[in-house]
């Protein structure tokens, strides 16, 4: 985790003598190094109400507020129906819900972005593993195009072509 006082700790970042590492991961340095104020508010609300430590304050409050009000016979600032309760309740639901989906989105775009690392990557390890095969075999080896013809046709959808392969035939 990230440290909160002392000496910084490393997560999935680098340390820059910070209190916080920048992160290499293109998704990791949209979440944590290039917020700004209202984007980590947000993280930091949404991460309260998703807990079960919001849960339960909330519910001690309400039951609290139910039982005052209804003990109290005579100073009950909101009694039964609990109108006042309602009102406060539609008042935090309206806040929450723009916050969440704020938060959501931010998500979704990290997940693009994850999403679109890793194919790179990947792509990136099966143009190294094929031209790392034919290099063993090589440049006139046709082992994989007479076991998969699809290998080739995956790869031709890849760019830049691959070292050893001159494109399509």
């Amino acid at each position: 985790m990230h440290g909160h006082g002392g000496a910084p700790q490393r997560r999935l970042g680098v340390l820059t003598g910070h209190r916080h590492p920048v992160h290499r991961h293109p998704a990791n340095r949209r979440r944590y190094d290039e917020r700004d104020t209202g984007e980590r508010m947000a993280d930091r609300v949404t991460a309260w109400f998703g807990s079960w430590d919001f849960i339960v304050a909330q519910t001690v409050v309400v039951l609290a507020w139910i039982t005052l009000n209804l003990v109290a016979w005579t100073q009950a600032w909101d009694p039964y129906p609990f109108i006042l309760l309602n009102l406060v309740f539609s008042t935090q639901a309206a806040y929450a819900a723009p916050l969440l989906l704020l938060s959501q989105n931010r998500q979704a775009e990290r997940d693009r972005i994850k999403a679109e690392h890793d194919f790179r990557v990947n792509e990136l390890s099966l143009r190294y593993l094929f031209a790392w095969h034919r290099d063993a075999h090589g440049p006139d080896c046709r082992c994989v195009a007479e076991r998969d013809p699809e290998v080739d046709a995956v790869l031709a959808g890849t760019s830049p072509a691959l070292p050893g392969k001159a494109g399509p035939e």
